[in-house]
């Protein structure tokens, strides 16, 4: 790939995205926290998590740069994927992502560009101009991991095909400031009242339940050990092996809890009943939305214990008395979810790319071989 800096790509007046080699970590970080400050991006687009990726210190990443006016309105760093098995098949940027299978693992949501809050969709659109005019990265795959709905509209007005890799994927939310202020589950479905209340009966019954937060970033770091633990056998039982089967997985979140704790942006609480752990949480926090991204509970084979309904029930309590507006649940199907939410998202993980009887060759080939190959 071209590592000089591309040309200045035009396509909304005024509106002008350049695609260049990742500046030094410093300059990085100083102009992606500059546009943070004007931005509303999720957690997922924060530099806490960018940096820990590690995706601007691999020597093929790309900075795209979306200006208005001489000033900066949007960043996105792109990962260069592995050369592909054939060689007409095009090679695939990642959006916000290494490029990297393994490293990329740690799933990416509420992905796009880092935008000047309101330039969402016109920077997204200018970084679309720019790689499909690149002299490079015209004849690329675009992987959009975790992005919202509109990318597809904004894909198609360029031209560009898409193609889904997984079903679109709910992402259910809870809004916390507008629910009844004396008592969090009056919102909710009577069916989900009162299977929370016969949970909470059920273990108050048995000794008062706690939950208690990480003091410090030693103490999150001990409580993700017992989270994964939880976790590991709850996905075992199931024939599973959960996500901390990939070391690399664990690596990457013990290193944003170490670095990143501190500044509130990571949450480990712990619920108790009595003496008993019923289980941990894992969450981000980033300005007024919590994410809650990962958890271990211990289950019993009783038909009221629900450690994940009063975990998140308590979690959502806590926050919303902290000022706290959102209780993001994230991607993924699961009754609790459904059960404690009051709307939803929808994201997308899918490839763009501009069609082309060289590409179609390239990918018919690879798909020849993977067939051989299994």
């Amino acid at each position: 790939m071209n590592r000089s800096a591309a040309p200045p790509r035009r396509n909304d007046p005024g509106c002008i995205a350049t695609l260049s080699p990742c500046p030094p970590a410093a300059g990085l970080e100083r102009e992606w926290r500059e546009l943070e400050g004007r931005s509303a991006g999720s957690v997922f687009l924060s530099w806490p998590w960018i940096e820990a990726t590690g995706i601007g210190r691999r020597p093929e990443s790309v900075l795209a740069r979306v200006t208005h006016g001489g000033r900066t309105v949007g960043l996105g760093l792109l990962g260069l994927c592995a050369p592909p098995s054939v060689p007409l098949r095009p090679r695939t940027l990642s959006l916000n992502e290494t490029g990297d299978p393994l490293s990329d693992r740690v799933m990416v949501e509420y992905n796009g560009v880092l935008a000047e809050q309101g330039w969402e969709a016109k920077t997204a659109d200018a970084l679309l101009a720019a790689l499909d005019t690149g002299k490079a990265t015209g004849r690329m795959d675009l992987m959009l991991s975790g992005v919202p709905e509109h990318w597809i509209g904004l894909c198609q007005s360029r031209g560009l095909a898409t193609r889904l890799l997984r079903p679109p994927q709910a992402a259910p939310c809870a809004a916390l400031q507008t629910r009844p202020e004396q008592d969090l589950l009056a919102s909710m479905t009577r069916n989900s009242r009162q299977q929370i209340r016969r949970s909470l009966r059920h273990y108050e019954g048995r000794a008062a339940l706690r939950l208690d937060r990480a003091a410090d970033a030693s103490q999150a770091l001990d409580w993700l050990d017992g989270l994964e633990a939880l976790h590991t056998q709850s996905w075992r039982q199931r024939g599973k092996d959960g996500a901390f089967a990939d070391p690399g997985f664990k690596d990457f979140h013990r290193r944003l809890i170490s670095t990143r704790f501190d500044q509130g942006v990571t949450d480990l609480l712990r619920v108790r009943n009595g003496d008993m752990v019923l289980g941990y949480l894992y969450n981000l926090r980033w300005r007024h939305v919590v994410s809650a991204y990962q958890s271990g509970f211990h289950f019993e084979d009783h038909a009221q214990a629900r450690p994940g309904l009063v975990a998140h029930v308590l979690a959502m309590e806590l926050y919303r008395n902290e000022g706290m507006a959102t209780y993001r649940f994230l991607a993924g199907q699961a009754r609790y979810k459904t059960s404690l939410a009051s709307d939803r998202d929808e994201l997308l993980w899918l490839v763009a790319y501009r069609p082309s009887v060289t590409r179609w060759l390239g990918v018919t080939a690879e798909r020849c071989l993977r067939a051989f190959r299994t």
